[in-house]
């Protein structure tokens, strides 16, 4: 009498076995490290990104999520697919960001100042400079007459998020930033003027501590 055969959802997966495999093994520093958020070409799973792409955007895709990989820039990160888009339908991973208000007046500020970069050549770019970013802050201050100390605190404050979430990469220990061009693709130049347009509108109206702004 034969055994019965078992079928495929009754065998055991094999977990070990299937983790010592040197393509799972290579590009799983990747998908944590994108999962996380977004990597630059000095970060450790840059490499096995690029080493097994295809196979991370068929893996990120199944779940309709994009990969996004810019070379030049060095700079890779993943987004939820677009409404309309195949795989938009499906239950959300990701979501856009929604800044607060001081927050989105740095990045800004930061988007404004790479676009008189890109005239530069790499060896002409230099790090922005700690007292150019605020002076370039200040006037989104909601009142003319508000505590020096207080503003320069919550505009560091503010700097300092923008430093964790990976958009600025301080200058060798400096009071200076070098701007990670990712904020280029996160920020585009049409969403850049309505952001303007509505930061302007508000500086002077609302408690910039309080709220958000998409």
């Amino acid at each position: 009498m034969n055994a019965p055969s078992t079928s495929p959802a009754e065998t055991p997966f094999a977990f070990e076995t299937f983790c010592r495999q040197p393509v799972i093994r290579e590009s799983a520093a990747a998908k944590v490290a994108l999962l996380r958020g977004p990597i630059y070409h000095d970060d450790p799973a840059w490499e096995p990104m690029i080493k097994h792409e295809p196979d991370l955007i068929r893996f990120f895709a199944e779940i309709g999520v994009r990969l996004t990989i810019d070379a030049t820039d060095g700079f890779a990160f993943l987004d939820q697919a677009a409404e309309g888009e195949p795989g938009s339908e499906w239950p959300k991973l990701l979501y856009r960001d929604r800044f607060s208000y001081d927050v989105t007046c740095v990045l800004v500020v930061l988007r404004e100042w790479l676009l008189t970069q890109e005239t530069k050549t790499r060896e002409d770019r230099a790090p922005l400079r700690l007292e150019e970013l605020m002076a370039q802050l200040r006037p989104f201050s909601r009142k003319k007459d508000a505590n020096v100390e207080k503003e320069e605190k919550r505009w560091r404050e503010a700097i300092n998020k923008v430093v964790a979430l990976g958009f600025l990469k301080r200058w060798k220990g400096e009071d200076a930033f070098i701007v990670r061009p990712i904020i280029r693709a996160r920020l585009s130049i049409d969403h850049l003027k309505s952001l303007r347009e509505s930061l302007e509108k508000h500086s002077a109206t609302r408690d910039p501590s309080a709220g958000e702004v998409a």
